[in-house]
Formats: C-alpha cells, structure tokens, sequence
C-alpha cells in the first residue's frame, strides 16, 4: 500500500510551514489568512501591534552553504518585492528551512544576507531545534539547538478537514475530472502546496494545513511529485456527511407580483450590474457588493440536470445587505408559508461563490456544491443528488485518471 507522504518533499514543505507558523502564534504575531491578489502570493503575512510582514520561507535539499545562500538570496528578493507592491509595505522576511544546518553556516549565511539587503529581516532553522533570526526585531524568536527529545511538540488547532478554504482546493483538485460548464476553478497539476495555493489564491499556510490533513487521513499523494486525490467515493462521503451543518435560511418574498423568469432576470441584472464596477486590485477575490447564486434545486435545474420540481428556489448570498435585497425586489416581511423563495447565507463562502458558473448571464452553484446541498434535503433531494451522481460525478470520480 503506497505511502500517504510518498514524495517526502511535500511533507517537509508543510512540516516547516507549521514550524515557522507555530514560532510566530507564540512570540504574540497573528498570521493573516487573508485571500491574496492574483500575482501577489506570499507565503506568510504577519501583524502585531499595528505592525506587518511579509515571509517567504524556502526548504533546503540539505544544509549546505551553497544550498542555504542561494535560497536565503531568493526568499530575500521575493519578500522585498511583495513588500513593495503590498498595501502598507509590510517588513519582508526571508527564511530557509533544512533537516539540518550547522551553526556555523547559519551564521555565515546570515551574515551574507544582512551585509547585502539589511533591510529584509532573516531566519533560519532545521529540524533539530536551530531557530535563528535576525533583523526587525526578531531575534527574540531564536533559540538555541536543542535534542530532538527535548523539543516541545508543536501547538496547532484541531484541523477541520472540511473547512471552507479546504474545500475550494479540493473542487480545485477535481476540476480536472469536471467540465468547465459545471465548475469554474483552475485545472491544473500541482506539485506540492506553494503550487496549489498560487493557483486557489490562498495563503501557502492554508495550502500546507490541507495537504498536510487530507495525507494524514488518506486522501491525498503525491505520485510522481503530483498532488492526487485517492478513495474519492469516501472522501466525497465524507464530504457530504460534514455539509450537514445548518445553514440560515430566510423566507423572501417578492415586493411586486413577479413571473417565472423574475428570479433569473433579477440575478442577471444583479450580476450585469457588478460586472460594471471596477473593484480595486485587492478585492480580487472579495467583490465589493455581495456575491450571490442560484443554489440547490434551481441550481440543477440550470445546469439541465433538475429532477425536482415545485421546491421554492433558493439563493445563495455572501451577506445580508438591504441595499442589495431592494435591488433584487425582495422583501423579508414574510413568514415560511408566504415565502417566494429562501436566501442562504454560507459560512463556507469561498468555496461556494468562487466555483460559480454563469448560465445565460445568471450565476449558478456549480455541481459539486449542488450535490452536496441536496443530499438531506426532504423534497426528494436524495434522488436528485444520486441523479447529479450517476450522470456526471461518478464517471469521473471513478477512472483512476482525470
């Protein structure tokens, strides 16, 4: 049976990842998780008391100067630039990581580093305890070399495999076995998880977390260096078991008397309307009015693969917003059984409004979270999920292949 860490590159990158994150938590800094702009991928961004940085951490092969100096170079450059094009120009921090460094190379390497770019704040560290930082104030985060028996295990929060962060990687990882028309998402082949985070445009931090738990739990390896989902069918299980969390849902009815089209019309004009603005480059990802979506059976039915029929519709919504609802020509004055349809709020938002798909100018949940959204629901949404399954998911998901 083929080991979970079969490329031990991809385990080391996230065992230094958590180091690095584990150093700063407890030295007071918080680590930003924000989503970051396309071309603008740190690995880590830092604030405590009104002050930021920007980190690049690089793994070395081994701890060699001429392996250190040249990484140490890079992760230099590559803060330096992010610090420039960041808003508020947080400090740039550079860091290599090895199995291990002797203390004399450390020493010459940061000495290189500091004489050339002082500016950039400095680390250093391996797995048998050296920490050593220099620069900006962060020389409180060295420490001497310790017996690997001695060293205390690291403090991390119980991981949630199925987050709304990691569930937009894994739409990510299956995209490939998905047809454009049913997923928007990148499709691609990821070699570790700087690669799979410049491609969800999320932080390398929430990339190591996911490859880190998904391995661990047996759903993910790395054969030939690829990052590949394996036991799909009880990873999708799982999946749905943990979507069947509450979600708020508020009946709405229409202000005025509107006909079968109104709900499409008014989410095409919403979206025409969005498309119009010109958001800033950091609101990439986070639109500056709400994002909404078709959702659930109405959903399938756009995406022609409803099933059933006479459910009032639902609408997914970032947030609620009474400027948003006025347009849209929506009332929350009502009870259940006057209801015209539901609004959803999410508390998984990314993965939910960045795999949207557009049907004749509406957006639409695409059909992984479709499928997940009708499993328990009780107007025969088993048998429309197991009709999503049979026509489109299970094909894909069971060719070993995408």
């Amino acid at each position: 049976m083929p080991s979970h860490h079969s490329n031990p590159s991809v385990g080391n990158e996230a065992q230094f990842g958590r180091i690095v994150t584990n150093l700063f938590l407890e030295d007071g800094w918080k680590v930003l998780e924000e989503p970051r702009e396309k071309n603008v991928a740190p690995d880590f961004l830092m604030s405590r008391h009104g002050k930021k940085l920007v980190v690049e951490l690089k793994r070395a092969s081994e701890g060699r100067k001429d392996r250190l100096i040249p990484l140490l170079s890079q992760a230099a450059l590559e803060a330096v630039h992010y610090s420039r094009v960041i808003p508020g120009h947080p400090v740039p921090v550079a860091i290599v990581g090895a199995n291990r460094i002797p203390d004399s190379i450390a020493e010459e390497a940061k000495q290189f580093i500091r004489e050339r770019v002082p500016e950039v704040a400095i680390g250093l560290l391996d797995l048998e305890g050296l920490r050593l930082f220099a620069g900006q104030g962060l020389e409180s985060l060295s420490s001497a070399r310790r017996p690997q028996s001695h060293l205390r295990p690291p403090k991390v929060r119980a991981p949630q495999l199925f987050s709304d962060l990691n569930q937009w990687m894994l739409k990510i990882l299956l995209a490939p076995r998905i047809p454009d028309a049913y997923l928007s998402a990148p499709r691609g082949r990821y070699q570790g998880a700087s690669q799979l985070a410049e491609a969800a445009g999320l932080s390398v931090m929430s990339a190591f977390r996911f490859v880190e738990e998904f391995s661990k739990e047996g759903f993910l390896e790395s054969g030939p260096g690829v990052l590949q989902l394996v036991r799909l069918r009880e990873l999708m299980n799982r999946w749905a078991a943990a979507s069947q969390r509450r979600v708020l849902e508020i009946p709405m009815r229409w202000v005025l008397h509107r006909g079968q089209k109104a709900l499409g019309n008014a989410l095409r004009s919403y979206q025409s309307d969005q498309s119009m603005q010109s958001p800033n480059a950091a609101d990439q990802f986070s639109s500056p009015r709400p994002r909404l979506c078709l959702g659930l059976f109405e959903a399938a039915e756009a995406l022609d693969i409803g099933f059933v029929r006479g459910v009032k519709p639902y609408v997914y919504l970032e947030r609620l917003n009474a400027e948003v609802l006025k347009d849209l020509g929506l009332s929350g004055d009502s009870g259940e059984k006057e209801a015209d349809l539901y609004l959803r709020i999410p508390g998984n938002r990314e993965s939910v409004f960045r795999g949207v798909v557009r049907k004749d100018g509406v957006p639409v949940s695409d059909i992984l979270q479709v499928w997940l959204d009708v499993g328990q629901h009780p107007s025969r949404g088993k048998e429309q999920a197991d009709l999503i399954w049979r026509k489109i998911l299970s094909s894909a998901f069971e060719s070993s292949e995408p």
